[in-house]
């Protein structure tokens, strides 16, 4: 499916030729990675797979803090799949999640470091085994020895010490071994130099409270002419990452863009915000500070998340901006 859409750079009108194709996974870390396996779950027709760096399966805090904090983070432990399982039939048959028959085959990554003290690995063997259970073809990596942390091969923080900013230098690109698995065969080893005009923005429709007020993408060069035909991902930053915390270390110093870059591939990174009162870290939502709904398609995050995958898809994107107007990036 080849696409044309108009970005606004300050407000100049560029006409920029985007293909994007039908190959769209998601992923994310900690808060995001919960998010990335509800979005899968929930937008399965659409999404064909799902990252997963330190995150639990679909519903598992049943919309309930407490359970959130001790069986799908402290401890991984009293995590039934069957249940959770079940939950997703029922919300199938209500219309509230796509079929979950498309998750059969759907390829995904699961990664839990060794000195995670914050999502015990355990949260993530769970992950695991609930994907295999609905037939998905898993990759996983349990012996890596990271703390609760984003990994690349040279960015960030100590790799085995859980800090600002949840970025660690641990020798390993996180985001290319994982896109690697997400789009067999259409990932390579190379990896490409990052190009400033290639960031943009993208306002969100939510009111402030729900989301950020824009998200940002990174469009490859390659990308931006009408014979493109390029995959996306969309990346869930995790708690205590928004760009409030961390201004654009996630968009930008994770991996992923050199791995677009090379490969014909679209990066999507959707925005939470925090809030003093029930989301104070910048968490997505996944034990339901928002409503109930926040595992289904009538989620007020999922529909966002969707809402702006179909404007990539559309080219509608008029409000986009070029985030900065000359060669910056890796200056």
């Amino acid at each position: 499916m080849k696409l044309l859409f108009i970005l606004f750079v300050f407000g100049i009108a560029t006409a920029v030729q985007v293909g994007i194709s039908d190959d769209i996974t998601v992923g994310g870390l900690s808060s995001g990675a919960f998010m990335a396996v509800q979005t899968h779950v929930a937008l399965s027709e659409t999404v064909k797979g799902a990252a997963v760096f330190a995150g639990g399966p679909y519903f598992c805090a049943m919309a309930d803090f407490a359970t959130a904090n001790t069986n799908c983070m402290a401890l991984g432990t009293n995590i039934d799949i069957d249940h959770l399982i079940s939950v997703i039939k029922d919300n199938e048959a209500k219309g509230l999640v796509d079929s979950s028959e498309n998750l059969a085959g759907s390829n995904v990554y699961v990664f839990s470091g060794t000195k995670d003290y914050t999502v015990n690995p355990k949260v993530n063997q769970n992950t695991q085994a609930f994907y295999e259970k609905l037939g998905a073809n898993v990759e996983s990596l349990f012996d890596f020895d990271a703390a609760h942390t984003m990994p690349t091969e040279d960015f960030g923080a100590i790799c085995t010490v859980s800090m600002p900013p949840y970025i660690g230098k641990c020798g390993l690109n996180g985001a290319q071994v994982s896109l690697q698995h997400l789009h067999q065969d259409k990932v390579s080893n190379k990896l490409g130099e990052t190009s400033a005009p290639n960031v943009f923005s993208i306002p969100q429709s939510t009111d402030g409270t729900v989301m950020g007020g824009e998200a940002f993408a990174y469009i490859p060069t390659a990308c931006q002419s009408d014979d493109a035909d390029c995959s996306l991902h969309v990346v869930f930053h995790g708690c205590l990452q928004t760009i409030k915390d961390i201004q654009m270390q996630y968009v930008e110093s994770t991996g992923y863009n050199e791995v677009a870059e090379a490969n014909d591939m679209v990066i999507l990174y959707p925005q939470a915000v925090s809030k003093s009162s029930g989301n104070p870290y910048g968490c997505w939502d996944w034990w339901g500070f928002i409503n109930n709904d926040y595992a289904t398609n009538q989620g007020k995050q999922i529909a966002e998340v969707k809402r702006l995958i179909d404007l990539l898809k559309s080219g509608d994107l008029k409000e986009a901006k070029q985030v900065y107007p000359r060669e910056t990036l890796k200056e």
